[in-house]
């Protein structure tokens, strides 16, 4: 008679806990005691900095927009001050679960604070998805590969904005969006009507928008051809004139001006 085995859902729901967590991505940053950056990791480079620029000497407050500023000063203020130094915040974004500890470092009991170590954990929960062409699908940096998959799978309808103080997060159709813009690791959005901050990077948008509709003219540009006014050549360059309230003019890399002249037809 054949014996058959069943696993033990408690032990399997561990062993599967103990693998995302070994999978976790976790940025680390080391600050001195003005809140400078001494040196991160890769993944914390990638999560901070914006393309090209190096973090060396750079003020971690400043790298967070108004609305995370704040949380951020007090998560270090917090650690700063508490007894045993640490001080630990989760924070559900647009972009996902992030949980933020920040531990103060002192060489000696008696000593003043040496600065800050700061972890940021990503808690990407990422489906089931077997197998591929005979290839696993692999957990790399933010879960890029399964949250490409999924991109795929479920492309952005509506875009997260904040506007204004406050945790409050308001939608509005992908379509009323005339381009968006890099700034730093997030984005900001521009309609006909307003300018908004959208806590997802550049990056990930492009990811998630229609390829037919948004395209990437130029590295800190994504823009919706909908919205497109008017292309003109200046300066042996070529420009978008968008149908925002300020008829922005958007550069176009010299590698993107013949797709955008097709799709133009000029």
């Amino acid at each position: 008679m054949a014996v058959t085995s069943r696993a033990n859902p408690s032990l399997a729901a561990s062993q599967s806990f103990e693998y995302r967590l070994q999978r976790t991505p976790v940025g680390v940053v080391l600050l001195d005691t003005d809140l400078r950056i001494r040196s991160v990791n890769p993944v914390a480079l990638r999560l901070l900095a914006p393309a090209g620029q190096r973090l060396a000497g750079v003020d971690i407050l400043s790298l967070h927009p108004g609305e995370a500023r704040d949380k951020v000063a007090f998560l270090i203020e917090r650690a700063r001050a508490s007894q045993d130094g640490t001080s630990s915040l989760v924070v559900t974004t647009a972009m996902g679960t992030l949980v933020a500890k920040v531990s103060r470092l002192e060489a000696t009991p008696d000593a003043p604070p040496d600065g800050f170590l700061m972890m940021i954990h990503a808690l990407v929960e990422a489906p089931m998805m077997g197998r591929t062409a005979g290839a696993d699908l692999e957990v790399e940096g933010l879960a890029v590969a399964g949250a490409e998959a999924m991109a795929a799978l479920c492309p952005l309808m509506k875009l997260p904005l904040v506007r204004g103080k406050g945790d409050v997060i308001s939608l509005i159709d992908v379509t009323e969006v005339a381009f968006l813009v890099a700034q730093g690791h997030y984005a900001e959005a521009r309609t006909a009507t307003f300018s908004a901050f959208c806590p997802r990077p550049l990056a990930d948008l492009e990811r998630r928008l229609d390829p037919a509709q948004f395209v990437r003219v130029h590295r800190r540009y994504l823009v919706n051809m909908r919205h497109v006014r008017a292309a003109a050549r200046e300066d042996g360059g070529w420009h978008l004139v968008m149908a925002d309230a300020g008829e922005t003019r958007i550069p176009v890399s010299r590698g993107k001006v013949e797709d955008i002249r097709r799709r133009l037809g000029v």
